[in-house]
């Protein structure tokens, strides 16, 4: 009889702003995060991966549409699934990732100190990373695979009688306490093949550090990429923030609370594209156009936009980055998971919703991987303008960490 085995990862993302302006970036507040070589090569890694991801990810939607993408969230689904591969399977899925060189040890050893640091950086940031793992009771799980995510993602693991109707509120209950309601549910029923969920929450609610005063939000012009421009409800503040200017846009970055967590917006210069933008977004690139941000007085303007954006099938994106093996249902090898074999990951899919106003952002990511088994001047302000479609994403800067990027082609779509 066929069997599939389902592995879903949610990351849902809630950031809060409130009332701040500050005419200087002096922040001895921010808490530095003291990573291991080996984990600073997990981070780069996950953003390589993201960078290349998102690039597929454009390619395949069109540039047209609003799109947003965690990197963490598929990087750490994957990692979890990692951990029941083997051979070339094994191979292809740490090379996708960006993990050549690194022990299996010292892989998940990076993600433990993730899922530990990240919550408790910033006291005024509630965040919280939470895994579980749901098995059909009948279905037999391979006892290294269940300790790995036990011990590394610190899942809670538990076998459920999937044939009950309860076990699918047993799982969306779960989903919904860790994701503080954001998300209320994954699944609508547990389909007769299905033997296992492992399940990732990412939950994050933070604030400006920097308000923006709604008083001050009103109607103004946006230009898309065609068709004439639209009006859309734009903020304004006027403060110091880190600004760079790079060759084709400029970027800036908004911190949330002490200064860990940042939004950062890439916008293209007059005549340029936010593809323009993607297409040099590389880890090297970035790594140089970080270390340049330098403190400036800006005007700014941005809109408020809110969105959602669901990747259903993202087989041909990730077999594109070198991890088509792991889809083909002949030569995938997750022995490591059940030992019987036959099992390769069918589908994968990503689904994130973002809201940004004055307030704050407030976001949502989903990763499911479901695996399946045959048988200016000094002295005036710089004027930072968004008013047309731009790049942004939001990280952990004292690491570097990427947890969500995106394109907004359209605020008010």
């Amino acid at each position: 009889m066929k069997t599939f085995i389902i592995v879903c990862l949610f990351v849902s993302t809630s950031l809060l702003a409130v009332s701040c302006k500050k005419d200087n970036l002096d922040n001895p507040d921010l808490k530095q995060v003291n990573l291991t070589e080996k984990q600073k090569q997990l981070v780069a890694s996950s953003n390589a991966f993201g960078f290349d991801f998102f690039r597929k990810v454009t390619e395949v939607s069109g540039t047209n549409s609003n799109l947003m993408v965690s990197p963490l969230s598929v990087s750490m689904a994957l990692g979890m699934t990692r951990n029941g591969a083997a051979n070339s399977t094994l191979s292809a899925m740490t090379s996708t990732l960006g993990f050549s060189g690194m022990s299996e040890q010292e892989i998940n050893d990076s993600y433990k100190y993730i899922v530990q640091t990240f919550a408790s950086l910033d006291p005024k940031v509630k965040m919280q990373i939470a895994n579980s793992i749901w098995y059909r009771n009948t279905f037999s799980v391979e006892q290294p695979f269940v300790q790995a995510n036990q011990y590394y993602f610190d899942a809670t693991v538990t076998p459920l009688d999937f044939s009950q109707a309860s076990a699918v509120d047993v799982i969306n209950s779960w989903v919904k306490e860790k994701t503080n309601s954001l998300i209320p549910k994954i699944i609508d029923g547990i389909p007769a093949e299905a033997v296992m969920y492992l399940v990732n929450a990412f939950y994050f609610k933070g604030q400006w550090k920097y308000q923006f005063d709604a008083k001050d939000t009103r109607d103004r012009t946006f230009y898309v990429n065609s068709g004439p421009a639209i009006q859309v409800p734009a903020m304004v503040q006027h403060a110091t923030f880190n600004y760079f200017k790079g060759s084709g846009f400029a970027a800036i970055e908004l911190p949330y609370n002490q200064g860990n967590y940042t939004l950062v917006v890439l916008l293209p210069d007059n005549g340029k594209s936010a593809s323009d933008v993607i297409s040099a977004l590389t880890l090297a690139n970035w790594n140089t156009w970080s270390r340049q941000f330098t403190e400036t007085d800006i005007q700014l303007q941005l809109p408020k936009f809110k969105y959602e954006y669901e990747e259903k099938n993202m087989q041909p994106i990730l077999t594109a980055l070198g991890m088509g093996v792991a889809f083909d249902s002949d030569n995938a090898d997750f022995t490591r998971i059940n030992p019987n074999g036959g099992l390769y990951i069918s589908k994968v899919l990503h689904k994130t919703f973002i809201e940004t106003n004055e307030e704050g952002s407030e976001a949502t990511a989903i990763t499911a991987v479901e695996v399946g088994v045959t048988s200016i001047g000094p002295d005036q302000p710089l004027y930072f303008t968004v008013d047309r479609p731009f790049v942004y994403f939001i990280q952990e800067k004292s690491t570097g960490t990427i947890l969500f990027i995106g394109t907004v082609m359209n605020p008010n779509s």
